[in-house]
């Protein structure tokens, strides 16, 4: 009697174990990272945050201007890196 109980308690907590865990192993392999991720990380602008206060990982626009690029001199046109070449 004992080890019919023993095993059905155990097959029980086999069962929920290995169901919890799966679900956690599938959730860890179907997390997606944002590209902005390691920016969130380290240096959270305020503009980032929703009215709740967490951080909104929505779609962000990048905007690179040339190092040597002067609004005065050039106007605000920018050209595409791909038409240079």
């Amino acid at each position: 009697m004992i080890t019919a109980l023993l095993s059905f308690l155990f097959l029980a907590v086999g069962i929920i174990g290995g169901w919890l865990g799966a679900e956690r192993y599938l959730a860890y392999l179907t997390h997606e990272e944002h590209e902005f991720e390691e920016l969130f990380e380290q240096s959270p602008h305020p503009e980032l945050f929703d009215a709740d206060g967490n951080l909104f990982r929505g779609e962000y626009m990048v905007v690179n201007f040339p190092p040597d690029f002067d609004p005065e001199e050039d106007g605000w046109y920018v050209e595409d890196p791909d038409e240079e070449m």
